[in-house]
């Protein structure tokens, strides 16, 4: 009995430290405070869009064709940081933004936080920089950001490349995500799973599922080497003949 008091006393303490830490966080990320600890913070950007400073981290020629890389929920451009420069070096002008909400981006409480409003947020971040046209890599949510602006623009849209994408809600409902993640299980219930990301492969005309072995959410962070070559290679085709 005293042990368990014991334990409930400690889960209340820490609890309580975790709140206290939530509490005293900053309400947002101030680029004057803490961009200097940014990886690769020289090539951080700014931009207006609609009002809304957006921050992005640029890399390659602007005169080379354009690939954008968009990250996911809880997320910020610091997931592609293992690629963003390999994949400039291969011949490409690569940008990377915070989407508005997100890292430095302003947070401003009365958006519309849509998945709408992301992608048309994107496609005016690439007027600004004069992009006509870009291939838009989307991760998780980005993935569904990046779809929809191949719906709603797709005259803005050279390729699409969708990481591990959010397509709709049902995912939420389905108790077989909770097992993937653990050992032997999860090795039965991926395969599963994985019949939602190939669903999506066969609605997109002339697509290709490309999957990564022993790999998890995240491709680009896990295996970098390997998420560069194909993105590399496929925007370098010529449309169609991938």
């Amino acid at each position: 009995m005293r042990k368990r008091y014991v334990i409930a006393g400690a889960s209340g303490l820490a609890g309580a430290a975790i709140a206290a830490k939530l509490l005293s966080r900053p309400r947002d990320l101030e680029w004057e405070k803490h961009g200097a600890h940014l990886r690769a913070a020289g090539r951080s950007r700014f931009a207006e869009v609609d009002g809304v400073r957006v921050h992005y981290q640029e890399a390659g020629d602007s005169r080379d064709p354009a690939i954008l890389l968009l990250h996911g929920f809880c997320a910020s451009s610091l997931v592609w940081r293992d690629v963003m420069t390999q994949i400039a070096d291969a011949g490409f002008h690569v940008v990377v933004p915070d989407l508005v909400g997100f890292g430095f981006s302003d947070k401003p409480r009365e958006w519309e936080y849509t998945i709408e409003a992301q992608a048309r947020g994107v496609v005016r971040l690439m007027d600004e920089l004069g992009i006509e046209r870009a291939a838009v890599v989307g991760s998780s949510y980005g993935g569904a950001v990046a779809a929809t602006c191949a719906l709603d623009y797709p005259e803005r849209v050279e390729r699409l490349v969708l990481v591990d994408a959010v397509s709709n809600d049902d995912v939420k409902r389905q108790s077989l995500l909770r097992l993937g993640a653990t050992p032997l299980l999860g090795d039965v219930a991926s395969p599963l799973i994985l019949g939602s990301q190939e669903r999506l492969h066969a609605l997109i005309p002339h697509s290709r599922l490309i999957v990564f072995r022993d790999c998890g959410h995240m491709p680009q962070e896990e295996r970098p080497s390997e998420f560069i070559e194909l993105v590399v290679s496929f925007c370098q085709t010529v449309s169609g003949k991938w």
